[in-house]
């Protein structure tokens, strides 16, 4: 595969490779002398390999900084969005449409576990505020699902009464709708399918219409 040309971007720290089949790649401007690369440079299978390996990490890379600048992420979720990200990028680039990704991932993680850039304990403070009008049951189940350790996490601080008290409140629920026995079973079923034990639905209600 010939090299033809290498030219900078508008974007800081990258340069775009361009090859004889008028493919590109996106590339970070240091991995060009890291690799010796040359335009009209004649690469072997060894160092195509190299060149395709360090334009995903160098995409994937990026894509989870920005990833972990919006919210905190936990390992799972990153590599589940990276493997989604991947498979987009490689149809962008026909150069890496077979090129297998998954080691290329899991450099990524590892990278961003050792600067500490993958901090569980973030990502669930950052959950819990998230999802406060939730459950306990439910804010448990989800962190479960999403591949954390919920025997260490401690939500005793999380309150589910008031919970439901803020859901009551959106809702604009006084005593008059709940005066209607079927508004009222629904709304009991309601809360029940979130997670809140029927004592704590019951608790809350009374003390939501005592302030009302």
């Amino acid at each position: 595969m010939l090299l033809t040309n290498i030219k900078s971007s508008l974007i800081q720290n990258r340069v775009n490779l361009f090859f004889l089949d008028g493919s590109y790649l996106p590339f970070f401007v240091d991995d060009v002398v890291k690799l010796s690369l040359n335009k009209n440079q004649e690469l072997d299978e060894e160092k195509l390999k190299q060149i395709k390996s360090l334009s995903l990490f160098y995409l994937g890379n990026n894509y989870s900084l920005r990833q972990i600048a919006i919210s905190p992420k936990t390992e799972k979720i990153l590599s589940q969005k990276l493997k989604k990200y991947f498979i987009n990028i490689t149809q962008k680039y026909k150069l890496l449409l077979t090129f297998p990704y998954e080691t290329v991932i899991d450099q990524i993680i590892t990278g961003l576990k050792e600067k500490k850039l993958l901090n569980e304990s973030d990502y669930i403070n950052h959950f819990i505020q998230k999802n406060k009008s939730k459950s306990v049951r439910e804010i448990q189940f989800l962190l479960k699902h999403q591949g954390v350790n919920i025997s260490s996490i401690d939500l005793s601080l999380n309150n589910d009464k008031d919970s439901i008290k803020k859901i009551l409140f959106k809702k604009h629920i006084n005593m008059e709708l709940l005066a209607d026995f079927n508004f009222k079973n629904k709304l009991y079923a309601s809360l029940y399918r979130k997670g809140f034990q029927i004592s704590d639905i019951k608790t809350a209600i009374d003390e939501y219409l005592a302030i009302k």
